[in-house]
């Protein structure tokens, strides 16, 4: 009888709900949900980026590439002084992020400030003497902007 209820007191225990239920799947961090974000923004869903953005934030609010890409797909959904806050948090949080003086930039010229672009140009010249995506992209935006 006593091997009975040690046995019983055991199987209790190995059947709670998330063992019971097959395998347990922890909940996605900064990471995953990251990942997801660039899945949408790659597809253009930057609604459903934003959100998955969001919840990364939280996760680490001192992330300058969740700030950069919230930043992002925020100024391609048209919420342009959004778009502004998140590349600023960024650039504090990592002043030589590239892909953020780059996006900032381009931010800046559909905001009509050139000659802010043009700073952040000099920025990416400094950083990158030899080239860089980001400055190449930059570049090309202002010239086709003039």
């Amino acid at each position: 009888m006593r091997y009975f209820l040690i046995l019983a007191v055991i199987m209790a225990a190995m059947t709670s709900p998330s063992f019971a239920a097959g395998s347990y799947d922890p909940p996605p961090n900064a990471d995953d949900r990251l990942k997801k974000a660039i899945k949408h923004i790659d597809r253009e869903r930057y609604d459903r980026a934003i959100s998955e953005l969001r919840k990364a934030a939280k996760l680490r609010p001192n992330n300058a590439d969740i700030q950069n890409y919230l930043g992002f797909a925020y100024r391609k959904s048209g919420k342009l002084e959004e778009s502004g806050r998140h590349y600023t948090k960024a650039l504090e949080l990592d002043p030589n992020h590239k892909g953020a003086l780059e996006y900032q930039g381009e931010l800046f010229l559909m905001t009509g400030k050139p000659e802010k672009a043009q700073a952040n140009l000099a920025r990416l010249v400094a950083l990158c003497p030899d080239g860089c995506t980001e400055r190449t992209d930059l570049e090309a935006a202002i010239a086709a902007a003039q």
